[in-house]
């Protein structure tokens, strides 16, 4: 019997975390996980949680507690907050931040009208 044809993915299954870096002490490993993606797009809609809850639960989920109290300690402005979350999803969908920043800033626009 013959064999099929083989798909060797073995390089492209690589499991390295990106990273988001805040300055040269502080850098967090950004969990991409596809259950941890799940978790994060959950949070992102639920209506229970008013934005800062939400925020706070998102950086939690991707970064972990410490980088969240090292977030909450520079008491960011509500844009500079966005980055940061703009930052995990880059990390997340593995695309480029300025991807992700266009594409939230029309969805703002769009929810504005």
């Amino acid at each position: 019997m013959g064999m099929g044809k083989v798909y060797d993915i073995m390089d492209r299954l690589t499991n390295n975390k990106p990273i988001i870096k805040f300055d040269n002490e502080h850098e967090y490993v950004v969990n991409n996980s596809k259950n941890q993606a799940i978790f994060i797009k959950q949070l992102s809609e639920d209506p229970k949680l008013d934005e800062f809850e939400r925020l706070d639960k998102i950086v939690e989920a991707a970064l972990g507690k410490e980088a969240l109290d090292y977030i909450n300690s520079l008491n960011l402005s509500l844009k500079a907050t966005g980055t940061v979350i703009n930052a995990i999803m880059a990390a997340i969908s593995e695309e480029e931040l300025e991807t992700v920043e266009k594409e939230a800033e029309k969805q703002k626009k769009s929810f504005r009208k």
